[in-house]
């Protein structure tokens, strides 16, 4: 980096840099908590037990029990109100569900979630040593017998092996959708050719090491860019201790071959996306002046940030065997930016190294731990879970072992690093995407449960109706700051982060009404004459979700360099399709009717949407291939 780079660091603006400062620092931070002695003399207390103080006076040290920060209170109700959904969730046992299935329709008993509790009243407080429990243990809902019904597969793209939908393609289709193997989208991605190793910067550059020309400045906008977008999806690095600590590290030694270079190149790389996303959502961009020639080449790459991806992949391999929370880092930042490039098998293979430095920390954990790092190490858990389980399911690849740590593994707190200086700026504050990605860990034992309980050829009406009230809980029950509206009405937004975790927020309910509903599609479109009335609501009601989902906004359509799920989304609408397709081609009038008003624009969309990745994807190519039979497809 250039001859600034020892001037500044903090992730304010203009904080100083001490370059002989110690990669640790000693405490140094305002105490939370003081004992009764230092109150009265109102002197810093270091909250040891005893403290320096009472120590040296040789006086009795007492606390008096602290009251919780605003934070903390908030942060608390959220843990609590998921330890509550969780019981809930273990309560609804075998008898409970035996008697639902034995009441007549319209009088199901609501005896397990008491309405007139709702658990994330904001008003009530919980006491914050409750706040370290794990996840409970989840009980499993009476499984229907696979011998007397077939299991479905939970993967979008496998809608296209329906016998039902099968039946009502075009004969120009038929043919090769029944010659098309079975595992068609992992075959396509795992025979993909690894990403190109160019660093097409290093030529742009007059001097051998480009990265020396990089100011502190361009630096810290592009990793502040990586913070204030992809972190707030999956926060797994604490910024804090990034500027702090990992960065200080580059900055006082320069780019190396060491992990804090590699991470610190990823940030940057997804920086560069992040930035992109602004200008393609229409948002203002903080500081223009760092995005300097070179940034701007980097940020206008086939990949946006490929440059410093490649160079963080050609520095990596001595830190293959690191295993401490900067490799977990590493290895989950790379699988978010081959997430942004559509490369779901690399993704995989990414989170898969993720897993295993978090498998090895629980179970061997480091003693004596401090509170940051073991709650830095449940981020990590949650964030590489929640990164596996996607892929795994829809590419139908072989799960790492981390769900087997689901119960011992707490919720994350995300506990301030200790030895940040000085307050954290007004709008780095992201306590509401953390709220957010703590409501996406409930939503997840919900469409786990949908997936293990109903997805059989025979479902059981009763028990999709138990998890559509477990679901409508969730979501009626968030708190006040992640309440949306219904409807597709436009909204506007701050920033780009704003606009996707609202969007990922709303679809995930919309999608999970959609997921109860797919069993009971697959019924219909196979044997229409056998679906009841009840069935055949929950089909018009999943139908009725599968559309206006909010990553089709305008503003997140745009922002194609900020679109985590992206892939996935293109396989729910290439499933979707069919389906449509498959009930308005139906010879049974019952399901012709059940269609939404509407479906055909929104079909339309849906196609639009995938054919603006078809380059990016040869599964998603396939997918317009086969859709192109069925619907019109755009010509540019």
């Amino acid at each position: 980096m250039g001859d600034e780079n020892h001037s500044a660091l903090a992730q304010g603006d203009e904080a100083p840099y001490d370059d002989s400062r110690p990669a640790k620092r000693q405490r140094n931070f305002i105490a939370r908590q003081a004992c009764e002695a230092c109150r009265m003399k109102k002197t810093r207390c270091d909250e040891d037990m005893p403290c320096s103080l009472c120590k040296s006076l040789g006086i009795e040290c007492t606390y008096a029990e602290r009251k919780p920060t605003k934070n903390e209170i908030s942060m608390s109700m959220i843990f609590n109100t998921l330890r509550r959904m969780e019981s809930k969730l273990d309560h609804l046992s075998v008898p409970a569900i035996a008697k639902a299935i034995q009441e007549p329709e319209g009088h199901r008993s609501d005896s397990n979630l008491p309405h007139n509790e709702s658990p994330y009243h904001m008003d009530s407080v919980v006491s914050h040593q409750s706040l370290s429990s794990p996840l409970s243990s989840t009980r499993q809902l009476p499984r229907q017998s696979s011998a007397q019904s077939a299991v479905l597969s939970f993967s979008a793209r496998q809608t296209i092996h329906w016998p039902g939908v099968q039946a009502l393609l075009p004969s120009s289709l038929t043919s090769e959708v029944r010659n098309l193997e079975r595992s068609y989208p992992t075959l396509l991605e795992s025979a993909r050719p690894s990403l190109e190793p160019v660093i097409s910067a290093q030529g742009a550059m007059s001097t051998p090491d480009w990265l020396v020309s990089l100011s502190l400045s361009s630096v810290k906008d592009l990793s502040n860019a990586y913070f204030d977008t992809f972190n707030r999806v999956y926060p797994c690095i604490d910024r804090d201790f990034y500027f702090l600590s990992t960065l200080a590290v580059v900055v006082r030694e320069g780019f190396g071959h060491g992990i804090e270079s590699c991470l610190v190149l990823n940030v940057m790389a997804l920086g560069c996306m992040g930035l992109k996303a602004y200008e393609e959502g229409g948002f203002e961009i903080s500081n223009q002046a760092s995005i300097t020639p070179i940034i701007r080449h980097i940020m206008e790459e086939e990949i946006a940030g490929l440059s410093f991806f490649n160079e963080a992949r050609r520095r990596v391999g001595f830190c293959l065997s690191e295993r401490d929370i900067q490799a977990c880092q590493y290895y989950l930042t790379s699988a978010v930016f081959y997430a942004q490039a559509m490369r779901p098998v690399d993704k995989w293979l990414e989170a898969g190294r993720a897993a295993v430095i978090c498998t090895a920390y629980w179970k061997c954990p480091p003693e004596p731990v401090d509170e940051w790092l073991a709650d830095m190490q449940a981020r990590l858990f949650w964030c590489s879970l929640m990164l596996e389980s996607l892929v795994v399911q829809e590419l139908e690849l072989p799960p790492s072992s981390l769900k087997a740590w689901e119960e011992d593994v707490p919720l994350p707190k995300f506990t301030t690093y200790p030895y940040a200086i000085g307050s954290r700026p007004q709008d780095s504050d992201d306590s509401f995407y953390h709220y957010h990605f703590l409501a996406q860990i409930a939503h997840r034992i919900i469409l786990n449960r949908i997936k293990d309980e109903l997805f059989f050829s025979n479902p059981s009406t009763k028990v999709a109706e138990e998890l559509r009230h477990q679901l409508e809980q969730w979501r009626a029950n968030l708190p006040q700051a992640l309440r949306y509206a219904s409807g597709r009405e436009q909204q506007s937004f701050e920033c780009p982060a704003d606009a996707v975790v609202v969007a990922l927020l709303q679809m995930r309910y919309r999608v999970s009404i959609f997921h109860l509903g797919r069993p009971f599609l697959y019924k219909a479109i196979q044997n229409p004459a056998s679906v009841n009335d009840t069935e055949l609501r929950l089909c018009a009601e999943a139908l009725e979700y599968a559309m206006d989902w909010h990553m089709t906004l305008d503003v997140c359509a745009r922002m194609q360099n900020f679109e985590p799920l992206k892939y996935f989304a293109c396989g729910q609408f290439f499933g979707q399709l069919l389906i449509f397709h498959a009930f308005k081609n139906s010879p049974d009038f019952r399901l012709r009717d059940s269609l939404p008003s509407g479906f055909e624009p929104w079909c339309t969309r849906m196609v639009k949407f995938i054919y603006d990745f078809v380059d990016s994807s040869p599964t998603i190519a396939k997918d317009l291939e086969l859709l192109s039979s069925l619907y019109h497809v755009p010509n540019g």
